[in-house]
């Protein structure tokens, strides 16, 4: 019978699971546009690069340039690609089977806390988390951060009670897997805290030993950090200096991103499309209690409060309950206070805090619904029905949501489609001015014509703008030599355009203008090219120049 139980909730789990891959899969070609941008961008194409030419950047213009973003996520990439093919757009499996590993660590902790009905509880949550749902379908380090999260919490309660090697050895890996996680997300250092301090409420033990064990899960966080300090001390000429300080100075320069008017003040810094109606404390208070965003129902927030104050209740009984409740009490409160000073605001900043929330809340619903904390068989019954109800109705409410949901519109690839169109019709050495993205465009162009295509962007965008474009040395930032192509720095066209246009047909090599009318940059700068063209066709040999202008 115990042996039926127990393959009931695998039946279960692997039912939850198949459920969550149909509502989370996505066809990757139709992300091959590589959006959200830059972080789709850069983390597919540095990816791409880092397996095929062993350089961590992406290119421009023929040459490589640093990302924003730490290396860490990349690599979890790369064996996507080993498996199902370099095209960047198939990075977005990463992101699938890190979601559905979390579901897996979400029912072990659960399990771990309570039994299997508390794991299942917990899987259903957070295989059912809006939020979850749609960071699954972006290249993203979302999905991948909720898990480090959980796999951390997880291995920290299997290990708190252990003594012997093995604890010393689970310890390091311990240690190496949170350092591995700022890898992947620089703001995962915030694990890094409540890890510590949590470890210290474990099993009471002498001083010396507690030393000797925090010491072995530092030398391991320190073990993995040490490689990328030489990288940023290589690219950026200081191992504290990121790339989003030398890529965005003007936000990231000196901690400018951080201030204490975000918090009380909403901020549309450099995101035009943003909505903020509070400032950020009020909206990440409002988004943890389920009042605000899509992380999970105001109707969890009862189990959530009764989890916590059950494990504080019989904190004796309950250890490793305990342990998850420090651990969570410091993790959600870190991500609270920084990201209330964050210039940027952004309910996914939350994801890992509010799983290990729905841990706790999947812990209440179970404890409640025991009838054998009660004395009184009927008050228990009725209580224990209104902690199902809740349930349910969290579990529907979460259901309806994500079938409420538009379509993304990041979910599209008529730009892929577009490049595909212009390969047909275009030779391979030649040069395109266009409006399309012009780092994920001169990777399509590039990818089959290795390096006779030139591909130059007419885009003059807030992120495009950011990006250094010189003769630089592969991975090396150097503001010396940074300067502005076709625009200048007040966006008005660069008059150096023209001889770049006029050398370009000299040599032979044609050159493309691919306008969009329906873009607003038609209206102001495409004018400007096409005077360009009308130009050089009357002082150009008709013989000798070839060139063309094109409407999509």
């Amino acid at each position: 019978m115990k042996l039926l139980k127990k393959y009931i909730y695998l039946i279960l789990l692997v039912c939850i699971l198949i459920l969550s891959f149909r509502v989370r899969y996505v066809d990757p070609l139709s992300l091959a546009d590589l959006k959200p941008w830059p972080d789709a961008l850069e983390y597919s194409l540095s990816a791409y690069n880092l397996y095929h030419n062993h350089i961590y950047g992406f290119q421009l213009f023929g040459q490589y340039y640093p990302t924003s973003y730490p290396f860490g996520y990349p690599l979890l990439i790369i064996p996507f690609y080993v498996i199902f093919g370099s095209q960047p757009y198939n990075a977005v499996y990463c992101s699938l089977f890190f979601a559905m590993l979390s579901i897996v660590f979400a029912y072990l902790i659960g399990k771990e806390l309570g039994n299997r009905f508390t794991g299942l509880i917990a899987a259903l949550f957070v295989a059912f988390c809006p939020l979850n749902i749609t960071f699954s379908k972006y290249i993203m380090t979302e999905t991948s951060s909720v898990f480090f999260t959980l796999f951390i919490c997880w291995l920290l309660l299997k290990v708190i009670y252990l003594n012997s090697r093995k604890q010393m050895l689970l310890l390091l890996f311990l240690g190496i897997l949170a350092g591995f996680s700022v890898l992947v997300r620089l703001t995962n250092c915030l694990l890094i805290p409540p890890l510590l301090i949590s470890f210290l409420f474990g099993k009471k033990s002498k001083a010396w030993s507690f030393l000797k064990k925090e010491t072995l899960i530092l030398f391991g966080i320190i073990l993995v950090l040490i490689p990328l300090f030489l990288y940023q001390f290589y690219t950026f000429d200081s191992p504290l200096r990121t790339g989003y300080q030398m890529r965005y100075p003007e936000i990231f320069g000196k901690f400018k991103c951080f201030s204490f008017k975000f918090f009380t003040h909403p901020q549309h810094v450099g995101y035009p499309n943003q909505d903020n109606k509070r400032g950020n404390f009020i909206a990440y208070l409002f988004a943890f209690t389920g009042l605000e965003r899509h992380l999970y129902p105001t109707s969890m927030i009862p189990l959530i409060l009764g989890g916590g104050l059950l494990i504080l209740s019989k904190r004796r009984e309950h250890s490793k309950q305990m342990i998850l409740l420090i651990f969570l009490s410091i993790y959600v409160s870190s991500l609270l206070v920084l990201y209330s000073f964050f210039y940027y605001q952004s309910d996914r900043f939350l994801l890992p805090g509010g799983s290990l929330l729905m841990i706790l809340a999947a812990c209440g619903t179970t404890y409640f619904i025991d009838k054998g904390i009660f004395k009184s068989l009927t008050k228990g019954s009725i209580f224990s029905l209104v902690i199902f109800s809740l349930l349910l109705m969290t579990i529907m409410q979460m259901v309806i949501w994500n079938y409420s949901q538009p379509k993304s519109p990041w979910i599209g690839n008529s730009q892929f489609k577009l490049i595909q169109n212009i390969n047909k019709y275009i030779p391979n050495n030649a040069v395109i001015i266009s409006e399309l993205i012009h780092i994920t465009a001169e990777h399509y162009f590039t990818r089959y014509a290795e390096d006779k295509r030139v591909y130059i962007s007419l885009s003059n965008s807030h992120y495009q703008s950011n990006i250094p474009r010189s003769s630089i040395k592969p991975i090396r930032y150097d503001k010396s030599k940074k300067y502005s192509f076709l625009f200048l720095s007040d966006g008005t066209l660069n008059p150096r355009t023209y001889n770049f246009i006029w050398l370009t047909l000299k040599k032979g090599i044609p050159v493309y203008l691919v306008s969009f009318p329906s873009h607003p940059a038609y209206k102001s700068l495409l004018p400007s090219i096409e005077r360009y063209f009308n130009l050089i066709r009357k002082q150009g040999h008709r013989r000798l120049f070839r060139l063309y202008l094109k409407d999509w």
